[in-house]
């Protein structure tokens, strides 16, 4: 007699079938087919490039970032009003000359990265291709007079990594309205533009993978529709993100520098960034840790999300030292552990453990231990017989016990050293993964979202050696002083980073903070 817990169980064995919004039951098998790379994938890398890089997020002495709470580097053309003359003579000044794509899909293949997405056009409208719709772009409106779209699809193709294309269509700043959000009608002027290029980028370059919309909103479902029919017409095998909007994607995209949460059964990607801007930014030194994006990495996998990691180059071309020195750790990890990585599937439980999650593939279940606190851990909920554990990147064996009445096993990890990020151990397993959903972990971690800073500009009253309270019209805030402070002045347009000064009463600051029950500074600033 078969139970429902049973026949639970035997689905889960069968598959974790996964869905996305406006895919009907027609075309999933279309879907799935589209799909198997993407999700083999697992791991890619977003490129955020174009003439914002030139000014690194500084305009006239003020910085526009994502580290002093507004937009973000590649947003400035928006943020600081530049006249748009002034944003000409920025484009004239970009010329990539150490651009070298070869470097850039070697670093990506290097780092064990599958596929790539990098801005043909960004929300400043600069076509980084050859386009007849605009001389808005590289070849005409900068001194480099080559199409750097080409020059990177063609080295994917040789070194065999998948072609992916961002593409705004919503905004563009440039051609159709300088705004941050705007729901009235389209132009049909802008439409035919969107539609000229879509065609161009998806009939110029040959096979295209994966083509990486933004920001479009539901006012705009016929000007969506019609970018997503031009895909599928042009490029039926492409895939194509969320963001495009309405629902027409092909899987979803999360929020901005967000990991997916446990439990999710749909394709989806979390994109985020190596600090906190996407585009270069020269005050930017909020840098991630390469264990914490490895990190990251492996619980994306567990939770059955691919991992899109950002870089932003620099105005000439190259990847930053900082940028350069993470893609090597990571190829380092992915080389000795990617087998938990690609091509597995993400845990089937809805929760998490305290110690970590799990990846599954053929044989084999991974146990990624994102909390090594305890030396012993318990996994329950499997059901397969284990043959053996060990450590996947040294084969180092496992101690471990099985009660398979009770469906728990329990390994002892106190000969694990934490020299290595995220150590994974390898379950080899009697057939395929097998699971009793109902015995496995509920746990749920919190969510893994940045938050967004604050700023406040004001006068410094109660000064003492332990904070001092910035007051303005709206606002009054009360700062502790703490050690990881970035003071700042700006000395002839140009900002710069100084040890240290003096706070004084009467004075005027600008402070960035981040917004914990105790507001917690990251940047003043001296204000003329």
């Amino acid at each position: 007699m078969i139970t429902k817990k049973s026949l639970l169980i035997i689905l889960l064995i069968i598959s974790f079938s996964k869905t996305t919004i406006g895919q009907s039951v027609a075309n999933t098998n279309t879907l799935k087919q589209r799909m198997q790379w993407w999700e083999d994938a697992r791991l890619g890398m977003f490129i955020h490039w174009g003439v914002f890089s030139e000014l690194g997020g500084e305009w006239n002495g003020v910085d526009y970032g994502k580290e002093m709470g507004t937009a973000s580097a590649e947003w400035i053309y928006l943020m600081s009003e530049i006249d748009t003359n002034d944003y000409k003579q920025a484009a004239q000044r970009f010329n990539p000359k150490n651009y070298s794509p070869e470097e850039w899909v070697k670093s990506a293949k290097d780092a064990g990265m599958k596929y790539i997405v990098l801005t043909t056009k960004h929300h400043d409208g600069f076509a980084l291709f050859n386009t007849k719709a605009s001389d808005w772009n590289i070849l005409q409106a900068s001194p480099y007079k080559k199409d750097l779209i080409k020059q990177y699809i063609d080295e994917c193709h040789k070194q065999g990594i998948r072609v992916g294309l961002y593409y705004s269509h919503e905004k563009d700043w440039y051609h159709h309205v300088r705004l941050r959000n705007d729901t009235s009608p389209i132009k049909e002027s802008y439409k035919k533009l969107v539609k000229t290029q879509i065609e161009e980028l998806l009939t110029n370059y040959g096979q295209i993978d994966l083509i990486w919309f933004d920001m479009g909103i539901s006012a705009h479902k016929e000007f969506n529709q019609m970018c997503y029919d031009l895909v599928r017409k042009l490029q039926p095998n492409c895939i194509i993100s969320s963001r495009i909007g309405n629902g027409l994607g092909d899987y979803k995209n999360l929020g901005d520098r967000e990991l997916v949460n446990p439990g999710m059964n749909e394709y989806v990607e979390s994109i985020m960034t190596m600090r906190l801007n996407w585009g270069f930014d020269k005050n930017d030194k909020n840098w991630k840790s390469s264990s914490e994006v490895i990190s990251m990495i492996s619980k994306s996998a567990c939770r059955g999300s691919n991992f899109l990691l950002n870089l932003g180059p620099q105005p000439d071309g190259k990847f930053t030292p900082e940028e350069t020195i993470r893609l090597k750790h990571i190829g380092e990890w992915m080389t000795l552990n990617g087998d938990a990585i690609y091509e597995t599937k993400g845990s089937p439980f809805k929760g998490e453990y305290k110690w970590g999650s799990l990846t599954s593939k053929k044989q084999h279940a991974f146990l990624h231990l994102f909390d090594m606190k305890e030396d012993h851990i318990s996994v329950n909920g499997i059901i397969s017989k284990v043959k053996k554990a060990y450590l996947l990147h040294n084969n180092q064996p496992i101690e471990f016990k099985q009660n398979l009445t009770d469906k728990k096993i329990s390994l002892d990890i106190s000969t694990i050293t934490n020299s290595h990020a995220t150590n994974i151990i390898a379950l080899d397993l009697e057939g395929e993964l097998k699971v009793d959903i109902n015995e496995g972990p509920t746990w749920i971690p919190e969510p893994i979202k940045h938050l967004t800073r604050k700023e406040i500009v004001g006068i410094a009253t109660n000064v003492s050696n332990f904070g001092f309270t910035i007051s303005n019209k709206e606002d009054e805030i009360i700062f502790k002083l703490n050690e990881n402070i970035e003071y700042r002045i700006v000395k002839n347009k140009e900002i710069l980073s100084v040890q240290g000064f003096h706070v004084s009463n009467g004075e005027k600051y600008r402070v960035v903070y981040t917004p914990f029950d105790t507001p917690v500074i990251e940047i003043i600033s001296k204000e003329n």
